[in-house]
């Protein structure tokens, strides 16, 4: 399958290093060319003559910022390949591409979990929607990226993304809150986390909590962007007329206090400064 990737940044690189390991043909695109310095010499990679030539391929991967260069990207697309939007967005920002296509068969909506590491191995969790039978007409590109589950409408997928990102960023910001008790009562860190993966604690996000507590991050998932995804999806709830969601605007509105102390440039996890702050005597 030949398969282009629009977008070379941390997660597109990845997803193209991916595919070229296991046997596809990828062409990328990227504004930026110091990012094709990573495919220099990889066989089976080609570096597109323009974003118009990304289109001539089976199917091409969007790995975008925002929905505003979503747009920039599908007015220049003229139906003519599948093509799998792994940005992240908010229902009204799918709305407008969804119409820009005109609803085309050949657009598919994938929202992506996990990160950089994660594109680089060829593991990431990706929850699809939009028309079934381009799905199946896909399925042995994202078997190669990952584990897929087909949710169902473009709008599901989209929501199904979101609502991920409200649980893990309000357990973040929990297991934040929860450093400071164990820093404060002198628990040995290692015991703590292997206390709390025993029982109902434990989480995928238990591997931050040392990080939390010895206030020593790794570059993951920042705070702006974790903020920015939840106001997403406050946002795209409102479409659906879901106005109150209490511990997701709180969440919120603590990520906002923490971006205003400049915190959170490596991880979200970094909230949990905001709270040994609160706690200092």
């Amino acid at each position: 399958m030949n398969v282009g990737v629009l977008g070379l940044g941390r997660m597109g690189s990845g997803m193209a290093y991916t595919l070229l390991m296991k046997g596809f043909n990828v062409t990328g695109y990227d504004v930026n060319k110091i990012a094709y310095g990573r495919f220099n010499g990889l066989k089976n990679f080609r570096p597109a003559e323009s974003m118009e030539d990304i289109y001539n391929n089976d199917a091409v991967i969007f790995s975008l910022p925002t929905g505003l260069e979503v747009k920039e990207a599908l007015s220049k697309y003229k139906d003519q390949c599948m093509i799998v939007d792994t940005t992240t967005l908010d229902i009204k920002e799918l709305h407008e591409n969804l119409a820009i296509v005109n609803n085309s068969k050949n657009y598919i909506t994938c929202r992506l979990e996990r990160g950089p590491k994660e594109a680089n191995e060829g593991d990431l969790a990706m929850f699809v929607g939009g028309d079934i039978e381009s799905y199946n007409k896909l399925k042995t590109l994202f078997d190669a990226l990952g584990t897929h589950v087909f949710i169902g409408t473009h709008e599901q997928a989209t929501m199904m993304k979101l609502i991920s990102n409200m649980i893990g960023t309000a357990i973040v910001d929990l297991l934040g809150q929860v450093s400071v008790v164990i820093e404060k009562t002198n628990i040995d860190k290692d015991i703590a986390i292997k206390a709390l993966s025993l029982g109902g604690a434990n989480t995928v996000e238990l591997f931050r909590l040392p990080w939390q507590i010895s206030s020593k991050y790794e570059a993951s998932f920042s705070l702006e962007l974790a903020q920015h995804v939840i106001q997403m999806a406050l946002n795209s709830s409102k479409e659906f007329g879901i106005d109150e969601l209490p511990i997701v605007q709180l969440n919120n509105t603590m990520m906002k206090i923490g971006l205003k102390m400049n915190l959170g440039s490596k991880d979200v996890s970094e909230i949990a400064e905001l709270y040994k702050k609160l706690n200092t005597k």
